[in-house]
């Protein structure tokens, strides 16, 4: 089935996913574009490594004319180009953290963010009035091949350019640093294979990127405990302080520490704001799936947290509103740091090692500074729809917060220091996620087993 939500297209390819679809869906964005703008729009094209990355980028070109293609990179590097390269908009080619049978396509508004929902609708609805037509129907009414005799479709490749501006936007959000301590990065075949580029670049000593070999993928594409564990050998071999995992697009990064215990991203996203807000105060905004840990931080500093429905686009347009210094999804590991308008992998790895350089702390060291908090995630396939009233009657004597209406979160605030959130998946059918935080783990464990016993 191919996923069609604000966050942009998924599904298996060659099954869900054609060139055909591709073709339809860039010819639809373009012409968005253009609508807006009256006239023919510049759009930026990057990828990550699949082996149908190349072929649906074929027939992306073939239903634009203005393109600036970037090769290979990370989503947050081809955000920076759309607006580095003043484009009107952007395309990237990745399933992100799903596994090589799939692929997708993230469409980019003109500031480099995620497509604006209510605009990714207009796209979504603007594919379904042409999908009922034949592929020779589609080539015959909708194709810019005849176009293209009188006009000159314009292609321009400024990958080097990009990598080099995408490394001192790197440079600016955590500042040079000199790096005392050896960490490997697990870049698994991905679009993460820029960061030797960007490493020599920034002049990074005591770095080891591994798994480099572009589309050679040597474990499961999300970074987790079990797709990581086999770095705990290699950190032991090499002595190195921590190994970080990055999926396919490299927006997500998992931290394994050398005594083989995972960094929750909620924790990630606490220990930079503690980083930031000490030089610049502001609003944090995060989703309401975050575990409070961030929250307590946060506090600690005087500030406040703006908590919004999940999807990182809601949290980008919040955090401009507010003009908030960081904000992130801690539930999937996503800082974003402006003016980035994504979660970064990359760059929130390369903050934390320059936060253990200057603290003159292990990684460990520095989580064990923060507030303790166990936060359990669990995904449970259903079998007939989500009882959202039958779960609010179970939790009536609590009170609760629903962002994004019927089919958003849904959070029980058990007391100030523990909650309960359930929310349907919108990019895999029939799957319920459901999260427990706590400061207590006994706490924490008997939530997850009463929430779970209500379905």
């Amino acid at each position: 089935m191919l996923v069609q939500s604000f966050s942009g297209i998924r599904g298996v390819y060659g099954k869900d996913l054609t060139e055909d679809t591709a073709r339809r869906y860039a010819y639809v964005f373009n012409e968005f574009l253009k609508k807006r703008l009256g006239k023919e729009p510049m759009v930026v094209v990057g990828y990550d490594t699949r082996d149908s990355s190349e072929a649906l980028k074929g027939a992306i070109f073939d239903s634009l004319f203005n393109i600036i293609d970037v090769g290979v990179m990370p989503v947050a590097a081809v955000e920076l180009g759309v607006r580095e390269f003043k484009a009107d908009g952007g395309i990237m080619i990745t399933a992100s953290h799903n596994e090589p049978e799939f692929n997708g396509i993230k469409f980019l508004d003109k500031d480099g963010a995620v497509l604006r929902p209510k605009d990714s609708a207009r796209v979504i609805e603007g594919f379904k009035k042409i999908i009922e037509l034949s592929e020779e129907e589609f080539l015959d009414k909708h194709s810019y091949k005849e176009e293209l005799k009188e006009k000159v479709k314009r292609l321009e490749n400024r990958r080097d350019e990009l990598i080099e501006k995408y490394s001192d936007f790197l440079e600016s959000a955590g500042g040079r640093f000199e790096n005392k301590v050896k960490v490997i990065l697990d870049v698994n075949g991905g679009a993460g294979i820029v960061l030797k580029d960007i490493i020599t670049k920034l002049d990074v000593a005591k770095i080891k990127v591994i798994n480099d070999d572009a589309g050679s993928f040597k474990r499961r594409i999300e970074p987790n405990a079990e797709s990581l564990a086999y770095l705990k050998d290699l950190i032991d071999n090499e002595d190195a302080e921590f190994a970080a995992g990055f999926d396919c697009d490299a927006d997500r990064a998992q931290i394994l520490l050398n005594d083989g215990g995972l960094v929750d991203g909620n924790s990630l996203l606490a220990l930079v704001a503690d980083d930031i807000l000490v030089k610049e105060k502001g609003t944090v905004v995060t989703n309401d799936a975050t575990s409070n840990v961030v929250r307590k931080v946060v506090e600690g500093h005087g500030c406040s947290v703006k908590e919004v429905e999940v999807g990182e686009i809601n949290v980008v347009d919040e955090m401009l509103r507010l003009d908030s210094p960081i904000g992130g999804e801690g539930s999937s590991g996503g800082v974003i740091i402006p003016p980035s308008r994504c979660r970064d992998g990359i760059m929130t790895v390369l903050y934390v090692l320059k936060m253990i350089n200057e603290r003159g702390k292990s990684l460990r060291e520095l989580i064990r500074e923060l507030p303790v908090y166990c936060n359990v995630q669990k995904k449970t396939k259903l079998e007939k729809d989500f009882d959202r009233g039958k779960v609010k009657k179970h939790y009536s004597k609590y009170s609760f917060q629903e962002t994004g209406g019927s089919k958003g979160g849904l959070k029980i605030m058990i007391d100030k220091n523990s909650f309960v959130w359930f929310r349907m998946s919108k990019t895999e059918p029939n799957l319920l996620r459901i999260i427990v935080d706590s400061d207590s783990e006994a706490t924490c464990g008997e939530l997850l087993a009463e929430a779970s016993s209500i379905l």
